[in-house]
């Protein structure tokens, strides 16, 4: 769908200022700041849209932003997202518009018949899941029509801010205080490198038609130096002077080396016709949907 740079960002802007009175945002905290690795997702799935009328299923809700996007332009939405940690994300989106189902993709199938959804977004969602990725992406083919596409996002687990905490003695994941007492953790179980998040996608037949290394981390709020371990870090909080140094070289130096950058969008497209899927294409949505 072509939709011009300059209404995409008026679009954008207006959802996050929607965003930003609702009930997340305002008594829970989860505000939203504008993101260009995120408007670029939002990007790649226009591009990937047939028409207004389209059909948009957003995976891992989160602050709902690309579905409010794709339900202001006229599309379809609906998102989905985990019984355990999705409940108020959930009926937050709900608020505008868009159907919710929650349903753990890892465990059972979406409630969408064959071959009726124009585009997925699985954005930051696949380092969260328990398990292989496998049995999810399988379930995206399934729904996907020919030619439809999905749109992922994760961390890439090569970024330099990663090797960064390797060398100076901090773990990579989540402190263990972070879950400790938790019943779900609700962190991040395996991070990809872009072949295996390539491979992800591959192995069951999509065709892979690109993984942007982008984002910085110089913009990443750490108040100490035992934070760059812990979850707690963001933009409302002071940075520590020594990671305040650090951030101009770390900054060129994710430039110089795209490896180093640390996000990766893919863009993976559904392409094989033998996918017919048993004669369900152009079907409506299951009425469960709601």
């Amino acid at each position: 769908m072509d939709i011009s740079e300059n209404e995409r960002r008026q679009i954008y802007h207006s959802v996050i200022n929607e965003y930003n009175t609702t009930p997340l945002a305002t008594r829970h905290g989860f505000k939203y700041a504008p993101d260009e690795m995120k408007f670029r997702e939002i990007s790649e799935c226009l591009a990937a849209l047939p028409s207004r009328d389209s059909v948009f299923l957003d995976i891992g809700t989160g602050m709902g932003i690309a579905p409010r996007f794709f339900k202001k332009i006229g599309c379809r939405c609906i998102t989905v997202d985990n019984p355990l940690t999705g409940g108020e994300a959930a009926s937050n989106a709900a608020l505008a518009g868009i159907e919710t189902i929650t349903a753990d993709i890892l465990q059972v199938p979406l409630p969408l018949v064959d071959a009726s959804v124009d585009c997925i977004l699985f954005a930051d969602v696949i380092e969260h899941l328990l398990h292989s990725p496998k049995r999810a992406i399988e379930e995206f083919r399934r729904v996907l029509k020919i030619g439809g596409v999905v749109v992922a996002s994760t961390p890439n687990a090569l970024r330099l801010s990663a090797r960064i905490r390797l060398a100076i003695g901090y773990s990579n994941w989540p402190a263990l205080t972070d879950f400790y007492d938790a019943a779900y953790h609700a962190g991040h179980h395996h991070e990809y490198t872009a072949s295996e998040f390539r491979y992800s996608f591959e192995t069951l037949g999509f065709d892979v038609e690109n993984v942007i290394l982008g984002g910085t981390v110089a913009t990443v709020a750490v108040p100490s130096m035992s934070s760059l371990q812990s979850r707690y870090r963001g933009k409302d909080i002071e940075t520590h002077p020594l990671i305040k140094l650090a951030k101009m070289p770390i900054w060129l130096l994710e430039r110089a080396v795209p490896n180093f950058r640390p996000s990766m969008i893919l863009v993976a497209r559904k392409t094989n016709l033998a996918d017919l899927d048993r004669g369900l294409g152009g079907q409506q949505l299951l009425s469960n949907v709601h």
